[in-house]
């Protein structure tokens, strides 16, 4: 399984601690669109999925919304394999405590 930490995030969807810790490749069948979403203060979601769906030639997507603008991501980063996801999911996570921080001091970037 993938070790998943959110300080301060509240997850509301999880597929994507199913994986194992090995070439994506030999898991095609848990690479989904929908694998894993988390809510933040703020109005912000952390979002990832496989794309394309199932293909082992695809990449997690990991987005980073707020307000549910799904149109306009905050953040978009990606990745293709898990330990490179878990680094980005990091630097996601960094993204959303900075806006928050930034929000919490009356400035925003966003």
């Amino acid at each position: 399984m993938i070790p998943l930490t959110f300080t301060g995030g509240t997850v509301t969807h999880d597929d994507l601690s199913l994986l194992q810790d090995m070439a994506v490749a030999k898991q095609t069948d848990l690479l989904k669109e929908d694998m894993l979403q988390v809510e933040f203060a703020g109005g912000f979601l952390l979002d990832v999925g496989w794309y394309p769906e199932f293909d082992p030639a695809g990449d997690f997507r990991i987005n980073v919304i707020k307000n549910y603008d799904w149109d306009r991501p905050v953040v978009v980063l990606t990745a293709h394999e898990t330990a490179e996801l878990i680094e980005k999911l990091d630097i996601a996570q960094n993204a959303i405590k900075g806006e928050l921080r930034n929000s919490s001091q009356g400035t925003s970037a966003v």
